[in-house]
């Protein structure tokens, strides 16, 4: 077998040789054709400076033969399909009839290549592995009734394409593809039409149809970078035209606009191994959001009396008046108060209550306290032009620092500020029982270790956009330069809403509906679930796996994958929760029979799921001990 560097005068057996004089090679830049006795066939090209070299080629085998010597300077890069695929340079010793280059695992199928000189560039000829050989390219304008050898054709009826404006489908298009063809012209106005499809693939091909009734600064974008394309003709109508091509893409999901005003669609080619994406699939947000860290503290909703609350006087309280509330009522010489201790870190804390003091005097609201003489209220009291009666107050407390804000419409609103080392927190409502004044119903008590929503593991530029649950918009938000994250402020600290995350290109690639808390971390993950009985595993409260049996416990559980990419290199892993001593412990099985601390997954396709087992273990001899919580660790590529 030849080796680079090896003079070749002629071509190996299994191998077929086109001289460099072939009409199928294309030479751009100040190329010369020189006669030369020890070169291939007699002859070589040779070009000083900026250079390149096209031709197409059947087959999966290359070599390229060209000339050397030790002064001749710069690199020849090759390009194959579109992309990078090694460099030679001619700089060694004097010969001729020289391999090298050599690319030798290329699917069978045709190939376009480029040779890119910045130097002294030769060529004296071109093996290919038989049967292959040169042939002649296929470029824009042609005719391509049907896709070569290495691709394959969706028609434009195509339930995958998606056609957006005042299209027409015509099925009596006998010069078309299939005899169908969507199009619009002049006779459908002039507002803007759109095509929109994903595909899977490294390769794109437009067939269209040519006249001068369509644009020809048609708008093309893959993947969020825009060329432009053509479907005019001034003369002759023309069908099944190659109107545009795209090679050397990733192999992985692309999404594809094409815009204009006047354009047509007869048909896609992409490679005979891709597949167009069904439009619900692709649309769906490809990445997860996770839950990090919660940030609740601690939710009270009264619907039976904590014991944790120190109420003062008791008599003055009552659950039962209204189902989900506490009732304070007034008290003639005393501050009527609820307290619970204060966290010993930052926080915040939010009461909603209803409470509309009627009378001057009636006053009641939030309380941080340290001890009689030293505490701070944060009061509710008669307005004449106040309606609402559903009261909201937050204070949020960084070290002895206190902020004080109150509820009027979707957020708060700041209202005050104060210092206090406090000891307990919580709501009072002032003495005195006079006429008119009305008791303070508290329907709920929130704390959490913060009010802003945490984003982390995303990138610069990405817009993050809070919703409610009726899909409303409440706040957009741009992940600053050089950041990785962002916080963003929650209408309150506890809200149930949606979290989109949008890329650079303005397209969704993740969402989250929850109950979110101020101080809640949310990352963007992996891409991939992990269920039980069809239900996701929660990711920061424990699931219940039920009862053992003979000491011993094992459930199936499922990886699913629900984006439109397969997910490789899967590897789960059980982990004990924290450093504990306790009496069960677990394992991880893919075929439920043989059990270790991790397994691995080599893929799950999209729209695929995965079984595996989980074995949980009691230990009789350790019950002194508590029972352990466990973790599913989940990565992947």
């Amino acid at each position: 077998m030849a080796y680079i560097g090896q003079v070749l005068l002629k071509p190996e057996t299994g191998w077929r040789r086109y001289d460099d004089n072939d009409s199928l090679i294309t030479y751009e830049g100040k190329w010369e054709a020189k006669k030369l006795s020890t070169a291939a066939y007699g002859t070589y090209h040779i070009c000083v400076g900026e250079s390149k070299v096209r031709f197409s080629f059947m087959g999966s085998k290359i070599r390229i033969i060209g000339c050397t010597y030790s002064g001749w300077k710069g690199t020849v890069n090759v390009e194959i399909d579109g992309k990078e695929c090694g460099s030679y340079t001619p700089n060694t010793s004097g010969n001729d009839a020289v391999l090298l280059y050599e690319k030798n695992d290329l699917q069978y199928t045709t190939h376009n290549v480029v040779l890119y000189g910045n130097g002294v560039t030769t060529l004296d000829a071109l093996d290919f592995g038989e049967p292959g050989g040169l042939v002649p390219p296929i470029k824009v304008g042609d005719v391509l009734k049907k896709p070569e050898l290495g691709w394959k054709r969706f028609d434009d009826t195509d339930s995958n394409i998606e056609y957006k404006g005042n299209w027409v489908a015509s099925q009596i298009s006998a010069d078309c593809f299939n005899g169908t063809l969507h199009y619009k012209h002049s006779s459908q106005g002039t507002d803007p039409i759109a095509i929109e499809f994903y595909f899977k693939g490294t390769k794109l091909r437009l067939i269209t149809l040519v006249n001068s009734l369509y644009d020809e600064n048609l708008k093309i974008t893959i993947d969020g970078v825009t060329e432009i394309f053509s479907s005019y003709k001034n003369d002759e109508s023309a069908a099944q035209i190659l109107t545009y091509e795209k090679m050397g893409l990733s192999n992985s999901i692309h999404t594809v606009r094409i815009t204009g005003i006047y354009a047509n669609l007869d048909a896609i080619d992409i490679d005979d191994t891709g597949e167009l994406i069904p439009i619900d699939v692709a649309k769906n947000p490809k990445v997860s959001l996770y839950e990090k860290e919660s940030g609740k503290i601690f939710v009270d909703d009264f619907d039976s009396v904590n014991p944790k609350w120190l109420m003062s006087p008791s008599n003055a309280f009552n659950n039962t008046v209204k189902k989900g509330f506490l009732r304070m009522n007034h008290s003639v010489d005393k501050d009527v108060i609820l307290l619970i201790d204060k966290p010993q870190s930052n926080f915040a804390i939010q009461v909603i209550a209803d409470y509309s003091p009627a009378k001057e005097d009636d006053e009641g609201g939030l309380l941080i306290y340290q001890n009689e003489k030293n505490k701070v209220e944060f009061l509710e009291s008669y307005t004449a032009n106040s309606s609402q009666s559903n009261k909201e107050w937050m204070a949020i407390c960084k070290e002895d620092q206190w902020d004080f804000y109150t509820k009027t419409d979707t957020y708060f609103d700041y209202a005050d500020n104060d210092s206090l080392a406090a000891k307990r927190i919580g709501v009072v409502l002032k003495r005195g029982t006079a006429e008119g004044f009305v008791p303070l119903d508290i329907n709920k008590i929130i704390m959490t270790t913060s009010n802003m929503l945490r984003l982390r593991q995303l990138y610069e530029n990405y817009k993050v956009v809070l919703k409610d649950t009726a899909d409303n918009i409440l706040s957009t938000n741009i992940v600053a330069a050089a950041h990785t994250g962002i916080d963003i402020l929650l209408p309150s600290l506890e809200f149930e809403g949606i979290i989109e995350i949008y890329d650079e290109e303005n397209e969704l690639i993740a969402n989250k509906q929850a109950t979110f808390y101020g101080g809640d971390m949310y990352c963007m993950g992996s891409s991939l679930q992990i269920k039980m009985n069809s239900e996701e595993l929660n990711t920061t409260d424990p699931t219940n796996l039920g009862y053992m049996l003979n000491n011993e416990q094992i459930v199936k559980m499922t990886i699913v994958n629900d984006n439109i990419g397969a997910a490789t290199n899967i590897k789960l892993s059980i982990e004990q929760y924290m450093e504990k001593v306790g009496y069960t412990w677990a394992l991880i099985s893919l075929d439920g029979t043989n059990y270790s601390n991790e397994i691995q997954v080599d893929s799950v396709a999209a729209q695929s799921t995965r079984d595996f087992w989980v074995k949980v273990v009691k230990d009789t001899n350790f019950l002194a001990f508590e029972p352990v919580y466990f973790n599913i660790h989940l990565k992947h590529d």
